[in-house]
């Protein structure tokens, strides 16, 4: 994690704890649809090696055997769908990657403006990107596009995307709100400093 990772105060406890649960089952969710998705390939390719083998072919008992039809269509947008319910847990635990090697040593003011900058940068952009992905919904929507295959809605997968974005965007709020009062965590004691503490 981090060495900029952000600490929750007490005034905002409870808003962290409730956008928390809303951050796990969102990623809990994510994580059965691609078990989903991980499945229906499993199947998918199961049917078409069943197929086309040279004795099971000939079988009538197995005509209705193959592959699913719009496989493809169903992992595109369910792993988007998955990606974006992903993020939001992914943020609110610090998990993104960071190099700050050079800033961990840095005095605390300039840890903290960092903090904020990222944060508040962070916000921007995932408040953006909600909103011109709700823009593109209602694009899709509009003009009826659909899958080519199975004929599924294009504005489904929007759907999900723009709950995980929102819920992103909460989560860079409230921790954009805790970087303004961001305490950087105090070093453990080294061993040669608790041996000259027995002394």
């Amino acid at each position: 994690m981090s060495s900029l990772a952000t600490v929750p105060k007490t005034g905002t406890a409870l808003m962290r704890r409730s956008l928390e649960t809303l951050c796990r089952v969102a990623a809990i969710s994510g994580g059965l649809l691609v078990a989903a998705l991980a499945i229906i390939t499993v199947v998918s390719i199961l049917g078409r090696w069943l197929a086309s083998a040279p004795v099971l072919s000939d079988l009538s008992l197995l005509d209705w055997m193959g592959p699913i039809t719009g496989n493809y269509e169903l992992v595109e947008m369910g792993t988007a769908i998955a990606v974006f319910l992903f993020l939001p847990y992914c943020h609110l635990r610090g998990g993104h990657v960071t190099v700050d090697l050079v800033v961990m040593h840095a005095p605390t003011i300039i840890q903290r403006g960092l903090a904020v900058v990222a944060e508040t940068l962070f916000l921007v952009v995932s408040g953006v990107m909600t909103w011109r992905l709700y823009h593109g919904l209602l694009d899709k929507r509009r003009y009826m596009e659909t899958s080519m295959l199975l004929d599924i809605p294009l504005w489904w997968g929007y759907i999900g995307g723009i709950v995980g974005l929102a819920l992103l965007t909460a989560v860079c709020l409230c921790r954009a709100t805790d970087a303004l009062a961001y305490e950087p965590r105090s070093q453990a004691p080294t061993q040669d400093s608790a041996d000259q503490g027995d002394l």
